[in-house]
């Protein structure tokens, strides 16, 4: 990285500036940096060759220049690299900031790009998926070594394991599905680094959903009670309370009939229609054609006109749950 402080042409005291006898900064500052760039290392120059430089104009940067110096401050800071702001950049800037006069104020900035190159630190020691005991240890002696106190380097830690384990979840929900392969990783993953995530209402409302659907498109369907008696070969997979309509043609008027109201009930094999004036069970496997709606079904078979089992709920789960019965059946 390029050299943070460089000599440059003095500058002219303006005439009122000379006039009213005000300090001239903009002369102060440019010996300052001068100073700066001419020694070996700007963190080792003493406050006595700054306080000379004050001397000579009758001012201080604290009380003269303040922002000026503390730009001075920040431009070495951005100097450093993450690495070497951990390994001994914060002593050296606040060295410069005593150097300056401005030793408080640096303090501040060196504490905040300390927590910023411990943040890059924690993610890269969570790289390889694994936090032990010595690694936390050492990056607890780094956070000591940059001054930050325990609370504020537990912190910095945590946010590097919490959006990592996030970023995980992200990827595995990102195609809306849970499998069991991702939920064991993640699983492994924030026992590996010690993680105890708290997941926010939308996150965990993600995962629930992801969980269900992989588990309903893909996983082992898990039987609910039956409201009507079934053979020991079928399972209820979903049991709710609506109507069976069907087209029918009068003339030349077309209405829907409705075959009243009862149970609607799907199991492994069939989609089951109990009450009203007639019962209806269609096997799944016959039905060549169907049509989801977020509350039923259209089945078409390959004779009959087409059924429609309307529930008097919407229920998001229904039609899914049905074509996933129905590929199995098939």
């Amino acid at each position: 990285m390029a050299a943070p402080f460089e000599r440059r042409e003095l500058p002219e005291q303006g005439f009122f500036g000379r006039l009213f006898g005000r300090v001239n900064r903009e002369g102060m500052l440019a010996e300052v940096e001068a100073a700066l760039a001419d020694a070996e290392d700007w963190a080792a120059v003493p406050r006595a060759a700054i306080e000379a430089i004050e001397a000579k104009y009758g001012g201080t940067l604290l009380a003269d220049a303040r922002d000026e110096a503390m730009a001075l401050v920040c431009r070495a800071a951005d100097s450093l690299t993450p690495q070497q702001i951990v390994e001994g950049g914060v002593p050296r800037l606040r060295a410069l900031g005593g150097c300056l006069g401005v030793g408080p104020e640096a303090d501040a900035v060196a504490r905040a790009r300390a927590a910023t190159a411990l943040g890059e630190a924690a993610q890269i020691l969570i790289a390889d998926d694994d936090l032990s005991d010595a690694d936390r240890a050492s990056f607890a002696a780094a956070a000591e070594a940059c001054g930050i106190g325990s609370e504020a380097m537990v912190s910095i830690l945590t946010g590097a394991v919490t959006a990592r384990l996030k970023a995980e979840i992200a990827a595995a929900i990102s195609d809306g599905l849970l499998s069991d392969e991702e939920e064991a990783r993640i699983a492994a993953l924030g026992q590996a680094l010690g993680a105890r995530l708290e997941l926010d209402a939308q996150m965990h409302d993600a995962l629930l959903q992801a969980r269900r659907l992989w588990l309903v498109e893909e996983g082992t369907l898990e039987p609910v009670p039956a409201p009507i008696a079934l053979p020991r070969t079928e399972a209820c997979l979903f049991a709710g309370y609506g109507q069976v309509l069907e087209p029918r043609t009068r003339g030349k008027r077309a209405f829907t009939h409705s075959y009243g109201a009862g149970d609607i009930v799907l199991t492994t094999k069939r989609i089951i229609f109990n009450g009203g004036d007639k019962n209806i069970a269609v096997r799944l496997n016959t039905v060549i054609e169907f049509q989801a709606y977020d509350d039923g079904v259209e089945v078409r078979r390959a004779s009959g006109k087409p059924l429609t089992f309307a529930l008097n709920a919407r229920d998001e789960w229904f039609a899914r749950l049905f074509a996933r019965a129905r590929r199995d059946a098939g």
